[in-house]
């Protein structure tokens, strides 16, 4: 099963008023697919922070597939 490496970011203004992306936390999942591994890291991130949406703490989400997918059977 791939493995995937979810970061959440959140923009942040410097002293200067420039935005930069700040990484909130990263999530490591095993999962199927892609939409899976988001599913079960925003229950893990939700679940560990007492949040109701993951929005309340991040911007965007950051998906990486940390180890192969499986290859897709055509036919």
């Amino acid at each position: 099963m791939p493995t995937f490496e979810i970061r959440y970011l959140k923009k942040l203004c410097d002293d200067s008023g420039h935005e930069h992306s700040t990484c909130q936390c990263v999530t490591t999942v095993d999962a199927p697919t892609a939409h899976e591994a988001l599913r079960l890291a925003e229950i893990e991130v939700c679940s560990s922070r007492q949040l109701s949406d993951w929005t309340i703490f991040a911007d965007a989400i950051e998906l990486r597939a940390t180890s192969p997918l499986s290859p897709v059977a055509h036919g």
